[in-house]
């Protein structure tokens, strides 16, 4: 078999991945990014998108939501309002306000990693994420240490 790799931005893939979301079917990215660091590394770890009643999505999870701007982000929901959410990266301390529930394309339901999958329903993931978000008000220090680590390496 003869395959050929492409590169392409989600741009030119927006059109290709709502049409497959339309009909169900999930979608395995790669991520690209820092943002969600450290549960999703920047080019090493895949993400399964799908779609999503994206008015019903829960803190925690991980949408795939496209800004104003243009620019398509992967950033986890830390509160659920009337018709926004409040969405903040795992490797961010500052929380983007107001994204409208419109925004959202999909929703993260599993993520690869050196092969092995993880789903978002595993009770590790869920402990992870409630962790994470309990440590918001030190992620700077947490930030801090961890590049005065990798300095000393």
């Amino acid at each position: 078999m003869n395959v050929k790799k492409v590169s392409m931005n989600l741009d030119s893939l927006s059109p290709i991945i709502l049409e497959m979301l339309d009909k169900n079917i999930d979608i395995l990215m790669n991520v690209t990014g820092t943002s969600m660091t450290p549960m999703l590394i920047n080019k090493r770890d895949k993400v399964i998108l799908t779609s999503c009643d994206k008015f019903s999505l829960k803190k925690g999870d991980i949408p795939l939501y496209r800004r104003s701007n243009g620019k398509y982000v992967l950033h986890r929901i830390v509160k659920v309002n009337e018709n926004t959410y409040d969405l903040c990266g795992d490797n961010q301390c500052e929380i983007e306000k107001g994204v409208p529930k419109s925004a959202v394309i999909a929703v993260v339901k599993a993520f690869e990693r050196n092969g092995k999958m993880y789903g978002c329903n595993d009770i590790r993931y869920e402990l992870y994420w409630r962790f994470w978000l309990l440590a918001m008000p030190f992620r700077r220090l947490i930030q801090k240490v961890r590049l005065k680590l990798r300095r000393r390496k």
